[in-house]
């Protein structure tokens, strides 16, 4: 018996090229997925609300990957390779659904002397999959006032309260303010200043004025209220901006990234906004 045989019990050496060949094949595949979600975010509205939930929820996540993940398993909330789930003491499931998504690996250089990164399919698995499924921690419910609170440290411009305001709220890039009507639930504020705030941060960090960015600013204002628990029942995704529909993949992935940018700029100030405010412990909360 070989020195190989007593530490595999007798198993098959591994295969790397078999096993280059399934990850280039996976790889393939992921592109391939990526792809044909595309065009079917462009044509039904119900597959594009689909990814917008799956990138509110995983706002770090790149546009490829909240693809990935909208197109193979949209409900999931958690992901984590096996070994990573295995660290924290959970298992995952015998005949678990795995989820792959595409992470950066080496830097190459083209045949034209650029550089690019590559990347490698990976296999990831919800929680919902696993060990620790009736474990799963209840996201912290936030007050529509916290929330309405961190929209604010969120803005790049101040707001400014108005009695007789036509719409709920107008960011006005010459002011370089966002007027607010005065009198809105709490909701309707939240929902109309999550907007206007994106409206803000596209043209205020990202040099796109409101007619360029007015579709995008509302799917980011959907976004934030989704991953929040606001009520979204009042977005419409039923007919596409033309601009988003007669594209290219790339393009429209391009569009979707600008969004992606803005939704991880206001949540990372929300964020920090709430954890700041966030009221001390008692000490028999923290015993």
């Amino acid at each position: 018996m070989s020195i190989y045989d007593v530490f595999s019990g007798g198993s098959k050496p591994f295969d790397k090229e078999q096993w280059a060949a399934q990850k280039q094949a996976q790889r393939k595949e992921a592109y391939e997925l990526i792809d044909n979600t595309c065009s079917e975010m462009m044509s039904s509205g119900d597959s594009f609300r689909q990814y917008l939930d799956v990138q509110g929820r995983f706002d770090r996540y790149s546009v490829n990957n909240a693809i990935l993940v909208s197109a193979q398993m949209p409900e999931a909330t958690q992901l984590k390779e096996k070994a990573a789930w295995k660290q924290s003491r959970v298992y995952v499931n015998k005949d678990a659904q795995k989820v792959v998504i595409l992470e950066p690996s080496k830097e190459y250089t083209r045949g034209d002397g650029s550089k690019a990164v590559g990347y490698n399919a990976k296999e990831v698995y919800d929680i919902s999959e696993t060990s620790a499924k009736d474990r799963q921690e209840a996201q912290e419910k936030k007050s529509m006032r916290e929330l309405v609170s961190a929209l604010i440290d969120a803005s790049p411009v101040p707001f400014v309260p108005v009695a007789d305001l036509e719409m709920p709220a107008y960011y006005d890039s010459e002011q370089q303010s966002i007027f607010i009507r005065t009198g809105l639930n709490e909701e309707q504020l939240f929902v109309s200043m999550a907007k206007e705030v994106s409206a803000a941060v596209f043209d205020f960090k990202h040099n796109e004025n409101r007619e360029a960015s007015e579709f995008k600013s509302y799917c980011v204002a959907y976004m934030v209220s989704s991953r929040y628990g606001v009520d979204t029942r009042g977005f419409n995704f039923s007919r596409l901006p033309k601009e988003l529909t007669e594209t290219d993949t790339q393009a429209f992935k391009g569009e979707l990234g600008s969004m992606r940018d803005v939704l991880g700029e206001i949540q990372s100030e929300m964020y920090k906004s709430m954890e700041k405010n966030k009221p001390a412990k008692s000490k028999e909360q923290e015993r």
